[in-house]
């Protein structure tokens, strides 16, 4: 049986995350190392050899000035979620202030911008691209808007303009979600966006386990979040520990022999195997959750996270996980209805489709070997009282999306057995 993902880490590197916990430290030093390994796009330890004066992204998107010695422009945070708090409170937005997000998010994303006194306004999705139209964004605005969230979801990627110009003519904060959009040291975010956001939680590409990086493009709000952040506690060493004990014993449990039993056992006593995982490991799964997201890292996840950024071979590993996606996506009924399919970028962090009976799908896929997922992590951002509910494809995405298993190592005859699984006569529902 194919666990739904993977985690993307190996043992050595749970075993050098283990010996951390036990190692002394300062977290303040762990901090700017790793903010300027991001800068710097992974490359040697900071204190090394001088990066030159702008880091160019291998995609030209983002060029991050590296400085004489100076601070980086990022900021490393416990999460996305934890940098999204600090900005909103730097920003410090009038009550009641419009904040337009693209539709679908994770919910603890819309329920930070309400804890701030803030009206989070949803954005419906195109659904080729995973983001909305022009249209759409201006359609949304009115003179209570103050900022912008965009969460590219998937593995997409793609131009920022509409919300970008938007932004800019109307002095809103734009905020960049990029937790589902690393793709290696090549990719910094928009150069358009104020915040670019990166996620290292559990499930995410060159996963630490835990840990954010920030890329703040505005010195002054960098600096108000600096200033915030340091009166946060700092995460405790016994924590961490717990933390990667707990992911420890999840990836074994997640290995193929080992889940294929898991799932068998469980079937046998009338459990479901697919909700008792997904339970657990969401970062901040059972938690209350602002005071869980308002810690900062500690050095043994920041020693974790700066070992991440320096493993040379995310950019290839992403690219084969891509590449064994495309494969699967040309062998499906409607290749164009794959969530994502006219993004720019697609490096399939999650291979997502349309099915009209989401369960009747993901019990043929179970049956074949393939254990699929529904993306149960995300939601669809509820719209206020006095809006009407226009995200329609943002709806239907978190009611009838699959998330198909893939392995870089998978073979042709396995990509056709999956596809064959999903019949051509249920493929796709109107969106």
């Amino acid at each position: 049986m194919y666990p739904p993902k993977n985690f993307d880490i190996g043992w050595p590197d749970l075993a050098y995350g283990m010996a951390a916990c036990g190692r002394e430290g300062d977290a303040d030093r762990w901090a700017a190392a790793v903010e300027r390994r991001f800068a710097e796009g992974g490359g040697r330890a900071p204190g090394g050899v001088q990066a030159p004066d702008a880091v160019r992204a291998t995609d030209g998107t983002d060029p991050l000035p590296a400085g004489e010695g100076g601070p980086a422009p990022c900021l490393s945070t416990l999460s996305v979620r934890s940098a999204l708090d600090l900005a909103l409170t730097a920003a410090s937005l009038p009550p009641g202030s419009e904040v337009l997000m693209s539709a679908v998010t994770i919910p603890d994303m819309w329920r930070i911008v309400t804890a701030h006194g803030l009206v989070p306004v949803p954005v419906d999705l195109d659904a080729g691209t995973l983001l909305p139209t022009a249209e759409q964004w201006a359609a949304a605005a009115t003179e209570r808007t103050r900022a912008v969230v965009v969460a590219h979801l998937f593995g997409t990627r793609a131009p920022l303009d509409p919300p970008a110009e938007l932004a800019a003519r109307h002095g809103w904060l734009l905020i960049e979600d990029c937790a589902q959009a690393y793709s290696g040291p090549g990719f910094r975010g928009s150069p358009k966006a104020d915040l670019s956001l990166f996620s290292f939680g559990p499930l995410k590409t060159a996963t630490a386990l835990g840990g954010a990086v920030a890329v703040v493009r505005n010195p002054g709000l960098l600096a108000a979040m600096r200033a915030l952040h340091r009166e946060w506690p700092v995460q405790t060493r016994g924590a961490q520990a717990r933390r990667v004990a707990k992911y420890a014993l999840l990836a074994l449990l997640t290995t193929r022999p080992v889940y294929t039993g898991l799932v068998t056992a469980t079937g046998v006593l009338g459990h479901d195997h697919a909700s008792g995982l997904q339970n657990t490991v969401g970062a901040f799964a059972g938690t209350e959750l602002m005071p869980a997201i308002r810690q900062r890292p500690g050095p043994a996840l920041l020693d974790l996270l700066d070992r991440r950024l320096r493993a040379p071979d995310t950019a290839r590993a992403v690219s084969e996980r891509a590449e064994v996606a495309r494969r699967l996506v040309a062998r499906l009924p409607d290749p164009s209805l794959v969530y994502g399919a006219a993004a720019p970028v697609h490096t399939y962090w999650l291979c997502a489709v349309p099915t009209p009976d989401p369960e009747a799908t993901t019990a043929r896929l179970r049956s074949a070997g393939f254990d699929a997922a529904r993306p149960t992590s995300l939601g669809a951002v509820p719209a206020p009282p006095d809006r009407p509910q226009g995200a329609r494809t943002a709806a239907h995405l978190v009611r009838h999306a699959v998330c198909l298993p893939l392995r870089p190592t998978m073979s042709d005859r396995t990509l056709d057995r999956m596809a064959a699984v999903l019949d051509p006569e249920d493929w796709g529902t109107p969106r």
